[in-house]
């Protein structure tokens, strides 16, 4: 499967949007995301998503720990059954970051455009790349005022 840049954006966004600063899975099913599949497993999107948010360190439970599905909540068993927990997780200082980035349409379009097959990392170091740009550009125009 690969990356979907708009599935991950929208998934963050879950947390970026929460009054709260920590939120579980069924928070992030009710804003929207499906979770399940309709055989009662986990869906497949969210599965590799979540995966990858996790791998990367954009997300983490509350004792800043991602080393794996059931430190969010999810536990899968042999006959691929599905157990979720109401764990608080969070998003990591790099998950805001990237978060952030996606949030801005340009960014987003460029990146799904010409980054779509690119390895997370690049995906990643490209967004703050794009950000930081922008933010120069907009602070070029404040400075000038």
């Amino acid at each position: 499967m690969k990356i979907n840049i708009e599935y991950l954006s929208n998934l963050l966004n879950v947390f970026l949007e929460a009054r709260t600063s920590h939120i579980d899975i069924p928070y992030i099913r009710d804003a929207g995301i499906k979770i399940e599949n309709e055989q009662g497993g986990l869906d497949e999107e969210f599965l590799f998503h979540s995966q990858i948010a996790l791998e990367n360190g954009l997300i983490s439970n509350r004792d800043f720990k991602f080393n794996g599905l059931k430190t969010i909540g999810i536990s899968i068993g042999a006959d691929d059954s599905v157990a979720l927990a109401t764990i608080p997780i969070r998003l990591t200082q790099k998950g805001h970051d990237f978060a952030n980035a996606l949030k801005n349409k340009d960014i987003l379009i460029k990146l799904k455009s010409e980054f779509k097959d690119a390895p997370f990392k690049m995906i990643f170091e490209s967004s703050q790349k794009l950000f930081e740009h922008f933010l120069k550009k907009k602070l070029d125009c404040l400075m000038s005022k």
